[in-house]
């Protein structure tokens, strides 16, 4: 066989392995990611966070509201149950209903707390914050 030589010949080569590439590669990692149940859809999550981040660390005193913001991206509408709770004790608890994309503050009471850590979660679910309470 033949080989081809000139400057056409490594353009050629260029284009081939870029269609292959293109071609080849869409097919294969949509078949990879089958096999083990991915998309390439974004993934459904709600969460929930210390609106201030440094009150993780430098922690909040006893009676203050802590501030979280829950978002929703489950895909729908979604009421959430939140409870506050302390050495198994429950400080607080509310609930709040959501759009799909959105997100809002939650003002978690802390009155009644102690000196610890305040466990603020969503029922039912393993998604959850801790923030230090301080002696006030």
């Amino acid at each position: 066989m033949p080989r081809i030589v000139g400057p056409g010949s490594s353009r050629l080569l260029i284009a081939l392995v870029v269609a292959v590439l293109l071609f080849g590669f869409t097919p294969v990692s949509r078949a990879l990611l089958r096999s083990v149940n991915g998309s390439f859809a974004p993934s459904r999550y709600s969460s929930l966070a210390l609106r201030n981040p440094p009150d993780a660390v430098a922690g909040i005193f006893a009676g203050q509201p802590v501030l979280v913001q829950l978002t929703n991206r489950t895909g729908h509408s979604r009421t959430y149950h939140w409870s506050a709770t302390q050495h198994g004790a429950l400080i607080s608890l509310g609930v709040e209903t959501l759009g799909e994309g959105r997100a809002t503050t939650i003002s978690v009471p802390s009155r009644g707390a102690v000196s610890g850590r305040l466990r603020i979660s969503l029922s039912g679910t393993n998604i959850f914050v801790t923030v230090p309470i301080l002696k006030s």
